[in-house]
């Protein structure tokens, strides 16, 4: 890292996500292993890094307010489009509501009770996109899963949430049968 980094601090708002990732690795680097005016170099630029973060999330706050359940959820994943197995924990959802995650899990023809946690992975994923995670009944941490899905305990049967499931069926997925 050069000491004059003012170029580089002129970049951060046009760089992408991988290069202030890189950025941020370089400085934090620096910031531990460097002369003093390395160290104070870094700081600078971690400090605009943070602060770019910053500004960019609260226009997407902003712009995400205006919008109802369903258009977030299209957003959420226009923005960051479905892999072929998120679409199958979708529609494995869509399909057999009121489910337990074995089940869900055993209709994709997985094993163990995985289906909740890569469900969970994909909201979690797209969480600032569509809104917080509940916190856990029973466990320290967030219900991600509870962001698209309701939960009914204590049977722990999932069910898509009616308005992420009219969001789905406006991009293509919908129940079958």
């Amino acid at each position: 890292m050069s000491l004059n980094i003012d170029k580089q601090l002129a970049a951060i708002p046009a760089a992408s996500a991988e290069s202030r990732m890189q950025m941020r690795t370089n400085a934090e680097g620096w910031r531990t292993s460097g002369t003093d005016a390395q160290r104070e170099a870094a700081q600078r630029m971690i400090d605009a890094l943070d602060q770019q973060e910053q500004r960019e999330h609260e226009a997407l706050v902003g712009e995400l307010s205006g919008l109802d359940t369903a258009e977030r959820v299209i957003r959420a994943f226009t923005v960051k489009p479905m892999t072929e197995t998120e679409a199958k924990l979708v529609q494995v959802l869509l399909d057999n509501p009121g489910s337990t995650s074995t089940a869900l899990t055993q209709a994709l023809g997985w094993k163990a009770q995985s289906w909740h946690m890569h469900f969970g992975t994909m909201c979690a994923d797209r969480a600032l996109y569509l809104w917080p995670a509940p916190n856990a009944d029973h466990r320290n941490g967030k219900f991600y899963s509870g962001i698209l899905a309701d939960l009914k305990e204590p049977e722990n049967l999932f069910t898509m949430k009616s308005d992420v499931a009219a969001a789905f069926e406006r991009l293509g997925l919908r129940k079958r049968g």
